[in-house]
């Protein structure tokens, strides 16, 4: 994976001295890191570096805007190039010609009709979070969460890695926004720890609350991000994969709601076309709208969790019943004798 530098963020770091790199999401936490980093050893050796998924809130694009103006800061953005990627698997398809079955019985093979429908769109588009779905053939799920570990952990490995190895002689310290009370995985987190010789990770808000990072943003004179106003849940991806029916309802009704819409029924055709089985929905991993997978048939199950029905799905109050889908039954049979779910 090819690491792009959308943006480029400058530090000059003298021999001898230490470069500290901050992740930034745009979140409350990463800010108040950044905000703490700052503080503790000057603006001209802090590196603030953002891992663009392409599938970010538009408000969190316009806060970092903000931050840079307020803080007289430069945020390096970096994001993943998937070229060669996309080289390969548009040569594994056109030459695929397995003749073995799975235990399922199902031909390995890509079918022909599967191939000629891929291959159309198999093309890097720039987005990473749409690039990597395509490449995969899915949306990420909550046993598949390939979307955080690609386009943020891998590549802020990778980034701090070069930046590693062309400072050498530096010490780089990479400070993250971790705290213990957000969940039991962190809740041993070290304040404080060495990864390699001269690599070093430091969590400075390892014991705070939520009541402390909003009071150190504000006692900077700091805006958070104005998401945490929306009575949205959680800050980042638009949507998350994660979001549930209160969240996706806040995003939909919102100023850039029906864009977020419309980018969910782009991105679904693309990914379905790149998909061997020729169907893919945002939400498959979830058990929305109604539906449990193997409660229906495969196509009914897929046709429902489409963005256009988990739409109508959100915006109705309280919870589907099973009756609440007849209307739609029709034109979801309807859309399939068309071929369109194919």
């Amino acid at each position: 994976m090819a690491i792009q530098i959308i943006t480029n963020g400058t530090v000059s770091i003298q021999t001898g001295k230490t470069l500290h790199v901050v992740g930034l999401s745009g979140g409350k936490d990463s800010t108040a890191t950044l905000l703490l980093a700052i503080d503790k050893v000057g603006i001209d050796r802090v590196l603030p570096v953002f891992a663009d998924t392409g599938n970010e809130h538009p408000q969190t694009y316009e806060y970092l805007k903000h931050l840079e103006a307020q803080l007289g800061i430069s945020i390096m953005r970096v994001k993943p190039d998937f070229t060669e990627e996309f080289k390969r698997k548009r040569k594994f398809i056109s030459e695929d010609r397995r003749t073995k079955r799975n235990k399922f019985g199902t031909k390995l093979r890509w079918s022909n009709k599967a191939k000629r429908r891929a291959l159309l769109v198999l093309y890097p588009t720039g987005n990473p979070f749409l690039d990597l779905c395509m490449l995969n053939g899915q949306f990420p799920t909550n046993k598949t969460r390939f979307c955080t570990e690609t386009l943020k952990r891998d590549l802020f490995v990778e980034m701090v890695d070069e930046i590693v190895q062309a400072n050498k002689g530096n010490k780089v310290v990479v400070w993250q926004g971790v705290r213990r009370d957000e969940s039991a995985k962190r809740a041993d987190a070290r304040k404080f720890s060495r990864v390699i010789r001269g690599f070093y990770n430091f969590r400075p808000l390892i014991t705070w609350s939520v009541d402390d990072v909003f009071k150190c943003i504000a006692d900077h004179g700091i805006q958070p991000n104005p998401l945490y106003a929306s009575d949205l849940s959680r800050v980042g991806c638009a949507p998350c994969i994660y979001s549930n029916k209160p969240d996706l309802r806040v995003l939909f009704s919102g100023a850039d709601g029906q864009d977020i819409i419309e980018k969910i029924e782009e991105w679904e055709f693309l990914v379905s076309s790149a998909s061997k089985k020729g169907r893919a929905a945002f939400f498959q991993g979830r058990e929305l709208a109604g539906t449990k997978k193997n409660t229906v048939s495969e196509l009914v199950f897929w046709d429902r969790h489409k963005i256009g029905n988990i739409v109508k799905w959100v915006t109705k109050p309280g919870q589907f019943k099973a009756g609440d889908w007849d209307a739609l039954e029709v034109a979801g049979s309807c859309q399939m004798a068309l071929g369109l779910c194919e």
